[in-house]
C-alpha cells in the first residue's frame, strides 16, 4: 500500500514538472504578429529579399524575441499600383507599405523637394537616404500625418538608360523618356518628351517602341533586366534623385503592442543607414551584371562641361519649385535651402560599404 502511494505521489510530481515545463514554454514562445506588406517590387528583388526581410528581423530583435512579424508579402502587380500604395494604406488596403513619392507628384509637395532636378543631388544612396530621414524630422510635414512612417530611404544618383548613346546633353533632345512625375521638368529642360510611368511598365515600354530611354539609378539593369532592352547608360548627376516612404496604417499601428511599436521606433535610425547601404552595394551590382551580359552594355560619363551645361538648363527649376511651394501656402525658400545644406552635408561623409 505504502508503495502505491509513494508511486502516486511521484507520478503526480513528474505531471506537474512537465505541465510546469511545458506552461513555460508556452509562455517564452515568442507572439506571432500578422502584417501585410505592399511594395512596387519584384519579389525576387533585393528590396524585398534583402532589405525589408532585413527590416523586419531587426524590429523582432528589438522586442527580445518576445514578437515574431508574420509578413504576408504583397509585390509588384498584386494588391496595389505603385501610385496607390500610399492611399491605400491610409485607407486599411493594406496594413503597411512602401512606395516612390515621386509616383505621385501632387501628393507630398514638401517631399518632393529632394526629387527636383538640381536642388539636391545625392553622390550615392547612403547620402539620399540619410538626407531623406534628417529632411522629414526637420519638416514633419502634414501631408504624411495621415499613416505612421516607419522609415524612409533613397535610390542612388541617376543614369539615362538608353538604346543610342548619350555623350552630350543635345542628344537627349526628341527622346522620350521616362521619368517619374517629379522629374518632368528636368527632361523637358534638355528637350525631350517626358513619359511618367511605373519602373514596372518600362521593360515592355521600351520593347515595344513607347519610351527611348529610361531614367533611373544603376540596379535597375539588375533588378528590372533593363540591360536586356536598353545597350547604353550615362550618367546624369543633377537630373534624377529618387525617395521612398515606408509606412503603416494608423490603426494598425494602434492595435499593435506597445512594447512592439517601441521596438518599430528603435530600429528606424537603423533600418535607413542600412537601406542606403543596401541601395549602394546594388548600384554597383547592377552595373556589374550588365557588364556581363551578353550583347555587351557601354557606361558614358559625360564630360564636365556637358555637366556644366545641364546644371545651366536645370537652375531655372529651382526658383520654380519654390514658387510652387509658396503657392501651397509653404516656406519655399527655408525648404529648398534646407533641402540642398542637408545633402551637401551627407554627400561629404565616407560609408562604409554593405556585405550581404
Amino acid at each position: 500500500m505504502k508503495r502505491k502511494v509513494l508511486f502516486g505521489f511521484l507520478a503526480a510530481a513528474v505531471a506537474a514538472l512537465f505541465l510546469g515545463a511545458s506552461a513555460d514554454a508556452a509562455s517564452s514562445s515568442p507572439e506571432k504578429v500578422s502584417l501585410g506588406f505592399v511594395h512596387i517590387w519584384p519579389p525576387t528583388h533585393f528590396a524585398q529579399a534583402d532589405q525589408f526581410t532585413r527590416y523586419f528581423k531587426m524590429v523582432e530583435k528589438a522586442t527580445k524575441g518576445k514578437y515574431v512579424l508574420d509578413v504576408k508579402w504583397y509585390p509588384v502587380g498584386t494588391l496595389l499600383g505603385g501610385s496607390e500604395i500610399y492611399d491605400g494604406v491610409v485607407k486599411g488596403i493594406a496594413d503597411s507599405g512602401t512606395s516612390s513619392f515621386g509616383y505621385t507628384p501632387g501628393r507630398f509637395p514638401v517631399m518632393l523637394t529632394l526629387n527636383q532636378p538640381g536642388i539636391a543631388p545625392p553622390e550615392n544612396a547612403d547620402a539620399a537616404a540619410r538626407t531623406v530621414w534628417e529632411f522629414y524630422n526637420k519638416w514633419k510635414p502634414k501631408e504624411l500625418e495621415d499613416v505612421k512612417v516607419l522609415y524612409l530611404y533613397a535610390t542612388g544618383p541617376g543614369w539615362i538608360h538608353s538604346n543610342k548613346p548619350i555623350r552630350k546633353v543635345e542628344d537627349m533632345k526628341g527622346l522620350k523618356i521616362r521619368v517619374t512625375g517629379a522629374g518632368i521638368g528636368g527632361v523637358k529642360a534638355v528637350g525631350g518628351e517626358p513619359i511618367a510611368m511605373v519602373m514596372g511598365e518600362v521593360y515592355i515600354a521600351a520593347q515595344k517602341g513607347i519610351i527611348d530611354a529610361n531614367i533611373g539609378p544603376l540596379e535597375v539593369l539588375e533588378g528590372w533586366k533593363q540591360n536586356e532592352v536598353f545597350h547604353y547608360s550615362t550618367f546624369v548627376p543633377y537630373f534624377y534623385s529618387e525617395f521612398f516612404h515606408l509606412e503603416m496604417n494608423w490603426a494598425k499601428w494602434k492595435s499593435l503592442p506597445k512594447d512592439l511599436q517601441a521596438a518599430f521606433d528603435a530600429v528606424s535610425e537603423d533600418a535607413v543607414k542600412q537601406a542606403g547601404e543596401i541601395w549602394e552595394y546594388n548600384q554597383k551590382k547592377g552595373m556589374d551584371y550588365a557588364k556581363r551580359g551578353s550583347g555587351g552594355h557601354e557606361f558614358i560619363v559625360l564630360p564636365n562641361e556637358e555637366v556644366a551645361k545641364l546644371k545651366k538648363l536645370l537652375e531655372p527649376l529651382r526658383g520654380q519649385y519654390i514658387e510652387t511651394l509658396k503657392g501651397k501656402g509653404l516656406p519655399g525658400e527655408e525648404i529648398v535651402k534646407s533641402a540642398s545644406e542637408m545633402v551637401e552635408k551627407y554627400n561629404e561623409l565616407k560609408y562604409e560599404p554593405w556585405k550581404p
